[in-house]
């Protein structure tokens, strides 16, 4: 089972320390976090896109998650960047 509470006490802390390093103010720190992560993903070597493709996939399938369950509906993710 996940455990939600724990999940977001992790990444509520998380936020809370690159917040205190970057400066960044409240409004902007997750799209922020969100954009150094895909930097970083770069560097690694890893498909930014298909990370966030895969995390939001879990996310929605552990939104919907009822207690009884180990999984939530299945979900198909498209993330389109259109450059302007």
């Amino acid at each position: 089972m996940i455990d939600k509470a724990k999940h977001i006490a992790a990444a509520s802390e998380a936020v809370r320390i690159y917040q205190q390093s970057c400066g960044t103010i409240e409004e902007h720190v997750i799209a922020d976090l969100i954009c150094d992560l895909g930097h970083l993903a770069e560097l690694r070597g890893l498909d930014f896109l298909g990370e966030a493709k895969r995390g939001v996939g879990h996310w929605f399938a552990e939104r919907h998650t009822n207690d009884g369950d180990l999984m939530g509906p299945d979900a198909i993710v498209e993330i389109s960047v259109c450059a302007r």
